[in-house]
């Protein structure tokens, strides 16, 4: 029996407000249904859900797959959240939440560099599962910082525009550093668990806004780890033209990932990422109207 675990960025999974979003939320129920009916998974991460009504509609509708009751991560200041389905059996099941994120210092008795400017925006969910042949399995869902720059903030709030080359490094470099501060929260979360049980299956999943060689993934993975330290990517079996769930203008890029420990990894037998119908939604704009579709697709593994 093979195990079959999921992620997928529902983008704006919230509630309607107005009669043409009903419109579109029946077309969305369906596309997020199709897509979680087609993977069969076991586990499914899920990122960008709104409301928990929404989702347990959502779980309602799909009755029949055998969901159990989902877990709920805490929401950011727009209101979405990270969530898991599991139909195995949930061993325990928490949501890590914190105010600030420390960052590395250079030396002992240097003060926080950044304070409370690095709040984790969105709960990391980490539930323990039960899988008839693989046996228990770390599963560690996240929805990291998006990749936008995070411009200067004056005294009264206001973000200051960028108006040179260095000034637009800076803002680069603030939200790198948001999503690098996310990536050694999550980092210390996986040796934690192989501190207590070094073979143990550990899945971390989600959306984390970056590549597989950026400088967050790759902390994540582990730098310089021992094979059974590291984290590999799923996607590797798959060949480098269909390894994109995502698109940032024309270029195709994968920010979705599934990442396994070794136990894990060497049990992968398929990974897909369900990017036929993938298209562009346009530059990020507020307010974000509402799609149908995802700018995500859903990738999906299977161990055996």
């Amino acid at each position: 029996m093979s195990l079959r675990i999921a992620t997928f960025n529902l983008k704006d999974f919230f509630v309607p407000r107005s009669d043409a979003e009903r419109a579109v939320a029946v077309g969305k129920f369906a596309n997020i249904s199709a897509n979680l009916r087609r993977a069969n998974a076991d586990v499914v991460a899920l990122q960008e859900v709104g409301e928990e009504q929404q989702l347990e509609r959502l779980v309602k509708g799909l009755a029949d797959m055998g969901y159990g009751a989902p877990v709920v991560g805490t929401a950011d200041k727009r209101g979405i959240r990270c969530a898991l389905l599991s139909r195995l059996p949930v061993v325990w099941s928490q949501v890590h939440t914190h105010d600030k994120l420390p960052f590395p210092r250079f030396a002992e008795g240097d003060p926080e560099p950044f304070g409370t400017r690095i709040p984790l925006r969105r709960g990391i969910i980490h539930a323990r599962v039960e899988s008839p042949d693989l046996g228990e399995v770390d599963v560690m869902t996240m929805h990291f910082k998006s990749n936008l720059p995070v411009g200067f903030r004056m005294a009264d709030g206001r973000e200051r525009p960028d108006t040179s080359p260095a000034e637009r490094a800076e803002s680069a470099l603030r939200s790198l550093i948001q999503r690098a501060a996310e990536a050694v929260y999550v980092r210390s979360l996986v040796d934690g668990v192989f501190k207590s049980s070094p073979d143990h299956a550990v899945c971390v999943l989600g959306d984390l806004n970056d590549v597989l060689d950026s400088l967050p993934v790759r902390i994540l993975r582990g730098l310089g780890e021992r094979a059974k330290d590291r984290l590999g990517s799923c996607a590797e079996i798959l060949p480098v033209a269909e390894r994109y769930s995502c698109f940032h203008g024309n270029d195709r890029t994968q920010i979705d990932h599934i990442l396994v420990s070794e136990r894990l990894f060497r049990a992968v037998q398929n990974f897909e990422i369900y990017n036929e119908a993938l298209r562009f939604h346009g530059a990020h704009m507020e307010p974000i109207a509402p799609t149908e579709d995802s700018d995500h697709a859903l990738c999906v593994a299977e161990f055996a």
